[in-house]
């Protein structure tokens, strides 16, 4: 008759929502997050940390079977052994660090298996303990089933690394039996190893008992697949929001993953907080915001905060006088402008310098090519009257940009460094910021970044988190008005500051359209994105696995998208006055008459830079078939 009741751990009581390897391989990211600067080259990567401690483990259980024991290991040991291998230099001892890491992770991963719950109810009136193969010790087990308050109590923990015996060998129920005082036949076991906990119980003489074991894919190496499933949020599409919110969802990794990628970054380099630019920064912190709240990186996140920010807002501020020399930040990029352009960029009323501008023929409207070469523009900066007046001007605005940074986000222009995360596409704001903090070290962060149009400040660096060339001009490139269009949050662009706050302006009919179009977008983009993040706390990933999944996403938005996301990306309006003093809006559609021309859609189509956007936009999906065949053609004649 039986007399104690054994309980295997893994699979058995406890499951995990993960494959035990992905386990370590957090333990491993850990070591990358918080060492990297300190990891010798070969190790910077989580699979070449995760592949020589599956090495060691394996060395030590060889080593340990040698000096007669069972072929079984203590993970602290393992761990003393890891840090020797992959650190440049001698450190102090993290073993303990690295295992209550371990646990942490255990803990984020594991749950009571519900098969085990009528076992315990049926056999509660025997003693119970557990008998584990595991190269942690009863102590850590203990911890863990302590964690989930398993509704049992458990007598001892006979763990393998404690005795350097194990299940396999039998020699650990043989362990378990002596210290008890009990027979084989008084003994049943639980256990889902059909060898160790069947075959080998059963050999023995104990009885058993088979719960079901869980099989997970897992690849340990750099581009394993990512198994998320996003379409259990999906809706059905009876209404325009619906499909909207479809579209979102299918969108919501480059999102998510832009985010994901700047938490990291700034984990790895000790970045105390990330401040997000509006207008698009608004919409990227939710996915910082929602990592933090459901951290799946296993450490100290970086705290986040908006900067209200804009180029008018900050190019004014940064001048240090007006100048041909200070414009050509400008008009390095705006090549032809008219004063009255300019001094809506500048955010400054051209009525009291309208007088200077007629003492040099400056007609306010007259759009001018390459302004720095204009012999009246010239005049005008040298100008000292003029200068003077509008100086007071730029210093104002410099004065007032300082005591919004000052008084709302405690910045000022000391030498604690400042990073910023932005959309992209060069980096202006962070330049202008440069050239008003001068004593601070400035990083910027951005979905990609072009080439820049003028010198960098040297207390900047940049990063971008699309780097792959091709990817950046071919599509990316297409589609950059569309990507600043699905993040717009609809509060309008800062313009100025006044008296310590930040001024915004925004079109009615742009509010509008986000409402309408794009917060449908973003409401699926932010559902998925939970999905997502609840993935990644199972499945350790470094940020630059992301991107192949992202290019693809990027490639497939480019090629195929949605009507949905053609119809929002038509809808665009939204104030782009810096440097043109205008607003974006998209065309119309063509007309009936318009879309049987097919000279009129080929002339058109060869200036659109989406052009399959324009082709399901105008329902002119012929287009498609007359330059596929022109492209067989050329192919054909050898002239590609």
């Amino acid at each position: 008759m039986a007399k104690i009741i054994s309980f295997d751990i893994w699979d058995t009581i406890i499951k995990r929502k993960c494959h035990p390897e992905e386990i370590k391989l957090a333990t491993a990211r850990y070591i990358v997050l918080k060492y990297e600067k300190k990891l010798k080259d070969k190790y910077n990567n989580i699979y070449e940390i995760l592949k020589k401690r599956d090495e060691i483990e394996a060395e030590e259980c060889k080593r340990n079977k040698d000096d007669g024991h069972d072929d079984e290991c203590r993970i602290l040991d393992v761990f003393k052994i890891l840090q020797k291998e992959i650190f440049k230099e001698e450190m102090a001892d993290i073993s303990e660090e690295l295992l209550k890491e371990e646990i942490e992770q255990e803990k984020r991963v594991i749950f009571i298996n519900p098969e085990i719950v009528p076992i315990f109810e049926k056999y509660k009136d025997l003693k119970m303990y557990c008998i584990s193969d595991f190269y942690m010790g009863a102590e850590s087990l203990k911890e863990l089933l302590d964690y989930l308050q398993i509704p049992v109590k458990i007598e001892k923990i006979y763990s393998s690394a404690d005795y350097l015996l194990n299940k396999r060998s039998g020699n650990l129920y043989k362990k378990a039996e002596e210290e008890l005082g009990i027979k084989p036949e008084e003994h049943i076991h639980v256990g889902d190893n059909q060898y160790s906990d069947i075959e080998m119980a059963n050999s023995l003489g104990i009885e058993t008992i088979k719960t079901t074991k869980t099989e997970f894919d897992f690849v340990p190496e750099k581009g394993r697949k990512f198994n998320f499933d996003l379409s259990c949020v999906k809706k059905e599409e009876k209404t325009k929001y619906d499909k909207l919110f479809n579209s979102g969802v299918d969108l919501a990794p480059l999102l998510y993953f832009y985010g994901y990628s700047i938490v990291e970054y700034a984990i790895k380099n000790g970045i105390g907080k990330v401040y997000y630019a509006t207008r698009e920064g608004e919409t990227f912190i939710k996915i910082h915001e929602l990592i933090k709240e459901n951290n799946p990186f296993g450490v100290k996140l970086p705290d986040s905060d908006i900067i209200e920010v804009s180029r008018m807002a900050t190019f004014s501020a940064s001048l240090k006088e007006f100048s041909i020399v200070e414009l050509l930040r400008l008009w390095s990029q705006y090549r032809v402008q008219s004063m009255k352009a300019l001094f809506k960029t500048l955010a400054i009323d051209i009525e009291p310098y309208k007088q200077y501008l007629g003492k040099y023929d400056l007609v306010p409207e007259e759009n001018i090519i390459d302004p720095w070469f204009d012999l009246r523009v010239q005049n005008l900066c040298a100008d000292k009257e003029f200068t003077d007046k509008i100086q007071v001007e730029l210093d104002r605005k410099r004065s007032e940009l300082l005591e919004y940074f000052e008084n709302k986000k405690g910045i000022t222009n000391n030498e604690e460094p400042m990073f910023m995360v932005d959309i992209g596409w060069r980096g202006t704001i962070q330049d202008n910021l440069a050239h008003i903090f001068t004593n601070k070290k400035i990083g910027g962060y951005y979905l990609t970044l072009y080439d820049y149009y003028n010198l960098q400040p040297k207390n900047t660096y940049k990063l971008s988190y699309i780097d792959d060339k091709n990817i950046r001009n071919n599509e990316v490139a297409c589609m950059i008005t569309l990507l600043e269009w699905i993040y717009n949050p609809g509060t309008g662009s800062v313009i100025e500051y006044k008296q310590g706050e930040a001024i915004r302006k925004a079109k009615s009919k742009e509010t509008d359209i986000v409402k309408e179009y794009i917060k449908p977008l973003q409401d699926g983009m932010f559902e998925a994105a939970k999905i997502i993040n609840e993935y990644m706390k199972y499945h350790p990933y470094e940020a630059f696995e992301t991107k192949g999944y992202v290019y693809d996403l990027i490639r497939k938005t480019k090629t195929n998208p949605s009507k949905e996301l053609v119809e929002a990306y038509y809808s665009m309006v939204f104030n782009d006055t810096f440097g043109t003093a205008e607003y974006v809006e998209k065309d119309d559609k063509l007309s009936t008459m318009q879309k049987l021309n097919i000279f009129k859609c080929r002339d058109l189509l060869r200036k659109e830079l989406w052009k399959e956007a324009f082709i399901i936009h105008n329902d002119i999906e012929y287009m498609n078939a007359l330059t596929g065949a022109k492209s067989l053609a050329r192919k054909v004649l050898g002239k590609e």
